[in-house]
């Protein structure tokens, strides 16, 4: 099920399937330059064109179901201290 053509709709679409998967809420979504800068975000982030996601859950964060479920469409998840960033499989750094 990869798309073939990622797009920011297409992303969005999957991040609400997502959350209602994998009981999770978005905390952050499109960025502008400056905001993606003042919240420490890196100079190519995928937040400024679409396609990136941050995420929480309601409990303890999904497993390896989660990363399954994201690779096959495309997309991985990389945990940090207190959320998951969605983001496409392959991005440039």
């Amino acid at each position: 099920m990869m798309p073939a053509m990622l797009t920011p709709g297409l992303f969005a679409e999957l991040v609400l399937a997502y959350s209602h998967v994998f009981s999770a809420s978005q905390t952050s979504g499109v960025r502008t330059i400056d905001h993606n800068r003042d919240v420490g975000g890196v100079v190519n982030s995928a937040h400024l064109h679409g396609l990136a996601a941050d995420m929480t859950y309601d409990g303890a964060p999904p497993g390896p179901e989660a990363d399954a479920w994201l690779r096959a469409r495309g997309l991985k998840r990389i945990r940090e201290a207190d959320h998951d960033h969605l983001m496409p499989l392959v991005w440039p750094q």
